[in-house]
């Protein structure tokens, strides 16, 4: 019987937590292990946490708040001391139904080497938020989630391959999370995902859209969003560190200069605010630091 490593990265989530616990309790596979990487909440999140009197339940507190990438490595780590057969990254902004981990599994049987991702809704429970993904090289590698913002009629009822998702919910085989190394721990939070995926498709990783499990996500709850000052600063700060990281060149400055020009263009026609624009510029800076 699998057992699967389930990670997820807690910071302040009070809001939160409750419910995904509780779907995660309800589950009909029963052999998990959650391993709840805090990063110094300042909220009542423990408490709540320690109200769940279930020995597959492992916390791990940091004495400060360490990020998304560097919070799922230590996590995953320990899931893999532990003898899991499966890592699953999860947001705790989610919720899911009880037959949820099991038909995971269902598609692991048939893709027994793949990094698999579920459909993931808004939190009306029919507006999709992503259904697989991919990087558009024209827009200097911007990672974009299929089906985003589209009422689900079907139109994406079928597996597929594709080249990313957000870790928002990865089912990652541990030979595949071995191949590929761990989450860059100098994004902290966003575009780790983008940075990870980038490399599992350079190392024929594959990456499968399941279309039955069924994931609702409270898109942004915990973060504020990319319009917000830190989705604004580690958003630029990020995306101009992977494009010196993964390119050079005449194509580095290219890629560059588009995503830069980009900024410029949005701000011309009010698509940010000054504020937000100088958010985004400080982060420019400092990612030509990183």
């Amino acid at each position: 019987m699998n057992k699967i490593g389930i990670i997820t990265v807690t910071y302040n989530s009070s809001l939160v937590i409750d419910e995904f616990l509780d779907s995660l309790i309800q589950q009909t596979w029963l052999s998990w292990q959650l391993y709840i990487v805090d990063s110094a909440s300042q909220d009542d999140t423990l408490t709540k946490i320690s109200n769940y009197a279930d020995d597959r339940i492992n916390l791990l507190p940091q004495p400060q708040n360490v990020g998304f990438a560097r919070g799922n490595n230590i996590g995953i780590a320990q899931a893999i001391s532990d003898g899991c057969d499966e890592l699953l990254l999860i947001n705790n902004d989610t919720i899911f139904t009880a037959g949820f981990l099991s038909k995971l599994l269902k598609s692991r049987n048939q893709y027994p080497n793949a990094v698999l991702t579920p459909k993931i809704y808004y939190p009306d429970n029919q507006t999709i938020w992503c259904a697989g993904g991919g990087f558009k090289p024209e827009r200097a590698y911007a990672a974009y989630h299929r089906g985003e913002n589209e009422l689900d009629k079907g139109q994406y009822d079928n597996d597929y391959y594709c080249d990313f998702v957000p870790m928002c919910c990865v089912m990652i085989p541990i030979p595949a999370w071995e191949k590929v190394g761990q989450l860059d721990e100098k994004y902290f939070i966003y575009s780790e995902d983008a940075d990870w995926f980038y490399r599992a498709h350079k190392l024929d990783v594959k990456l499968r859209y399941c279309f039955e499990p069924l994931l609702i996500h409270k898109v942004s709850s915990l973060t504020g969003g990319a319009k917000s000052r830190i989705g604004a600063w580690y958003g630029s700060r990020n995306r101009i560190y992977f494009l010196r990281k993964h390119f050079s060149g005449w194509i580095r400055y290219k890629l560059l200069s588009v995503y830069c020009g980009g900024m410029l263009i949005k701000l011309i026609l009010r698509q940010y605010s000054f504020k937000e624009f100088g958010w985004r510029f400080s982060g420019v800076i400092q990612g030509f630091r990183l």
